[in-house]
């Protein structure tokens, strides 16, 4: 799984990621979808008013969010290799001009009973998308968006990086169909379990089965995600800790840049996207 099909899982709500994010493989831009992919939206009498419901509290609660920070638990199990990674860190995200951005930062990775404590970082600043690799002491920067220009990185089914918040109804609609599935486990007795399965003929179907996503509903965002990826037959789990989310707590922007004066050594490698003149 290349680090820009994790990032999407991570993101999109419900469609999270992460395996070997540390392969350097660039987060192109998906390419436009055949027009029936696009365009296919649900009609009012499709919809469970309940899933409904939740779908519109989703998109209040992105509205009213400037910056969120959390811790964030990824495990991946692979069905054929019989072996479990699992990866701990922070993701913090700030709404910001003419993008918002994120930063995450893996400080472990345990497999096979061994850990890790050397450092990965995912980084969006708005216009670069950057990895840091504390072992190989490297920094990939790879130019997302042109100066000041505006992109829809963020937005589900279209962007490199869509988030588990602020995203519209009737663009998860969009992509997904939906369906609330009764949750058993105690554990769960405070969220909604929507099950998000891709539509047929578009990218994440071909790449993605159903998506379940947990609705925390007292936060009311997505607090666990889980999926199965075709290609690779894995298992995907990705979980934000309720008692780790802080929401609007006046992040600086500072919080989500690489610590420079710790990586003064590091071998940088730059990739702008091509020049527009031509």
């Amino acid at each position: 799984m290349t680090m820009a099909r994790v990032l999407r899982f991570i993101f999109i709500p419900g469609y999270m990621l992460f395996s070997s994010l540390l392969l350097g493989q660039e987060p192109a831009i998906p390419e436009s979808q055949p027009a029936t992919a696009t365009t296919t939206s649900a009609t009012p009498a499709e919809i469970d008013p309940k899933v409904e419901s939740i779908l519109d509290r989703l998109e209040q609660r992105g509205e009213q969010i400037i910056n969120i920070e959390t811790d964030i638990l990824f495990r991946k199990t692979d069905s054929i290799l019989e072996s479990t990674e699992r990866y701990a860190g922070v993701l913090r995200y700030l709404k910001d001009e003419p993008n918002p951005r994120f930063f995450i930062c893996f400080d472990r990775f345990i497999q096979d009973g061994r850990e890790s404590r050397q450092r990965r970082w995912h980084i969006f600043d708005g216009r670069w998308y950057i990895e840091a690799n504390e072992r190989l002491k490297t920094i990939t920067k790879r130019e997302i968006a042109r100066p000041d220009e505006r992109c829809d990185a963020f937005k589900v089914g279209e962007g490199p990086f869509p988030l588990p918040f602020g995203q519209k109804k009737a663009d998860i609609l969009r992509v997904f169909t939906v369906e609330i599935v009764p949750t058993e486990d105690d554990k769960d007795k405070n969220l909604d379990h929507l099950k998000c399965t891709p539509r047929p003929n578009t990218e994440m179907d071909r790449k993605y089965a159903a998506v379940h996503f947990y609705v925390d509903r007292d936060l009311n965002l997505p607090v666990r995600m889980q999926t199965v990826d075709k290609e690779e037959h894995s298992e995907i789990e990705v979980i934000f800790p309720v008692t780790s989310i802080r929401i609007n707590t006046g992040l600086p922007a500072s919080k989500l840049n690489l610590p420079m004066n710790e990586l003064r050594d590091y071998e940088i490698t730059t990739e702008p996207l091509p020049d527009s003149a031509g």
